[in-house]
C-alpha cells in the first residue's frame, strides 16, 4: 500500500519570499538585461514566483495525487522541485499531455523492461511501474537529489521493490538493459544527452525497445531529424508537437482567476517542444 508521504499534512511549507528578496532578484536581472530582454526576463521571474504559491495551494487540494491522465492515483513526492514550473502540470495530470496517446499504447505493448533516462522526481519511471506491475523498471538521473526523490516516489507508490535509480545511462548499459527478444520500452529526457545515447548503431541493438524522446532541438540543434534518421531502419517513427492546454478542464482550477488558471498549466518551455515516439518493428 502507498505510504502517507505526500499528503497534505506531510507536505512542506513554501516558504514565501520577503519583498526585499522579490525585489534584489528583479533587480538583478534588470542590470544583467537589455531592454529587448528584460521584460520577458522580468515576467518570467513573477510568473514563477505565483506558480510557486499555486503549487503549495493545489498541492493541498489534490493531496499530491495525480488527478487525469495515464498516471492518475500516483503520489508525487513532497521533495518534488517546487521551482521548475512543472509539478502544479503533474498533479493536474496534463503534464506533457501531448505523449498521452503515446504512453498508453506503449501499456498496452506490455513492455518487461523500462528504461527511464533523465528521471527527476519519477513521474514517468513510478508512473510506468504502477501501470505495468509486472515490467522492472531502471531511473537514472545525473542528480543527486533526483535520484533521492525517485526512490522516495517509488517507496511511496509501493513499487521500490521494481525501480532501480542509477547516475548514468551509458550507450552500453542501455543496450545492456534492453532484452534481445521481448518488448522495451525507453523514455528519454536528458538535455540533448538523447543525440549521443541512440546513435544508429545503439538504434539496431535495441531494435526490441519503444522509445519516446523528448528531442532538445534548443540544445543541439537538428536534434529531431538526427534521431528520426537514425531510428528509420528500425523503428516506425512519429513526430508529436506541443501542444496548447484548456486550464478550465481541470476542477482543481475552478476557483482560480484566468491568469492563476494559466500559469498552472504552464510548463515553461524555452521553445515549441517535439518528442518522438518510435515503435519497434521486431
Amino acid at each position: 500500500m502507498p505510504s502517507a508521504e505526500g499528503r497534505p499534512d506531510a507536505l512542506p511549507e513554501t516558504r514565501p519570499w520577503s519583498r526585499r528578496k522579490i525585489m534584489s532578484r528583479l533587480l538583478r536581472i534588470a542590470a544583467r538585461s537589455d531592454r529587448g530582454e528584460l521584460l520577458h526576463k522580468l515576467t518570467e521571474q513573477v510568473a514563477r514566483l505565483r506558480v510557486r504559491e499555486l503549487t503549495t495551494e493545489i498541492a493541498r487540494s489534490t493531496g499530491l495525487l495525480v488527478q487525469s491522465g495515464p498516471f492518475r492515483g500516483m503520489i508525487l513526492p513532497a521533495r518534488a522541485s517546487w521551482v521548475d514550473g512543472d509539478l502544479t502540470p503533474k498533479m493536474l495530470g496534463c503534464y506533457e499531455a501531448e505523449l498521452h496517446a503515446a504512453v498508453e499504447r506503449a501499456i498496452a505493448r506490455q513492455p518487461a523492461v523500462v528504461v527511464n533516462v533523465g528521471c527527476a522526481e519519477g513521474f514517468y519511471a513510478v508512473g510506468l511501474a504502477r501501470r505495468l506491475p509486472h515490467a522492472q523498471v531502471w531511473a537514472f538521473d545525473t542528480h543527486d537529489h533526483a535520484r533521492s526523490v525517485c526512490a522516495a516516489a517509488a517507496a511511496a507508490n509501493g513499487v521500490g521493490d521494481r525501480v532501480g535509480v542509477g547516475a548514468a545511462c551509458t550507450p552500453e548499459r542501455l543496450i545492456e538493459l534492453v532484452p534481445e527478444r521481448g518488448r522495451a520500452l525507453a523514455i528519454l529526457d536528458c538535455e540533448g544527452y538523447e543525440v549521443d545515447l541512440i546513435t544508429s548503431a545503439v538504434a539496431r541493438r535495441i531494435a526490441t525497445c519503444d522509445l519516446l524522446i523528448e528531442a532538445h532541438d534548443f540544445i543541439v540543434a537538428g536534434a529531431t531529424e538526427t534521431l528520426a534518421q537514425r531510428l528509420a531502419a528500425t523503428h516506425a517513427v512519429e513526430r508529436i508537437v506541443e501542444q496548447a492546454r484548456d486550464p478550465n478542464a481541470f476542477a482543481a482550477l475552478r476557483d482560480l482567476s484566468d491568469v492563476d488558471r494559466a500559469l498552472a498549466v504552464c510548463e515553461f518551455r524555452p521553445g515549441i517542444m517535439t518528442w518522438l515516439a518510435a515503435w519497434s518493428r521486431a
